[in-house]
């Protein structure tokens, strides 16, 4: 497994001119925008930037070459999943660094653990992201993800605004007490829902996992 990650660390490695200009203009944008918009922005980049590794591999008839070698499809699996998870990591942590240099420049005032804990938040829905890529280009190959993922959130922006309009018709037509519950969530402790939605973006990664390994145990090579 070290083998096939040490693999995708050189073909990300490869992209190295690229992550230079993302950092360049993630450093120029954290100067004119909300500093917090720079930890999700670098670490939407590396999302798919780890996950462009899956074109490498599947590029040239790539699978048939790597399953060739001492490697089962659990292993390749397990392998893109860490390196992924790994790779979100170190850019999440680059991009706290920047945003925690750029807020010490403009000598703006902050208290460190809200701002770890508040990018911190946002980590799970990468994690999402990665889960459901991976399967996805697996299963339909890179240009077939790219319009579903489309369609997947097409669909996921139209659910929230008729979430958005059932919530507005049920506050002023329904007896249910909705800012009775809104302010009990509120109430919540902000650290708990945090660990409470990492745990669920893991266990959603690890049932991907297992999704794309059955994946890749029915391909032909």
């Amino acid at each position: 497994m070290r083998g096939l990650i040490y693999k995708d660390i050189c073909l990300l490695s490869k992209q190295k001119k690229l992550a230079i200009i993302y950092v360049f203009v993630a450093v120029m944008l954290s100067f004119s925008m909300d500093a917090t918009f720079i930890v999700s922005y670098f670490s939407m980049i590396g999302a798919l930037l780890v996950l462009t590794t899956l074109s490498y591999d599947a590029f040239d008839n790539g699978y048939p070459f790597l399953m060739s070698l001492p490697v089962d499809a659990k292993t390749y699996i397990m392998a893109k999943y860490t390196f992924s998870f790994l790779g979100l990591a170190v850019f999440w942590i680059v991009a706290m660094g920047i945003e925690l240099i750029t807020l010490v420049a403009r000598g703006i005032s902050f208290d460190l653990w809200d701002m770890i804990s508040m990018n911190l938040a946002l980590f799970p829905a990468f994690l999402l992201i990665i889960a459901l890529m991976i399967p996805v280009t697996l299963k339909f190959g890179t240009e077939k993800c790219r319009v579903i993922l489309v369609v997947i959130a097409g669909v996921v922006v139209l659910i929230a605004l008729l979430g958005k309009k059932i919530t507005e018709y049920l506050a002023k037509n329904s007896q249910i007490d909705l800012e009775g519950i809104l302010l009990k969530l509120e109430s919540l402790s902000k650290d708990a829902i945090i660990i409470s939605a990492l745990i669920i973006s893991i266990l959603l990664l690890l049932l991907s996992m297992l999704i794309s390994t059955k994946i890749m145990q029915k391909k032909e090579y």
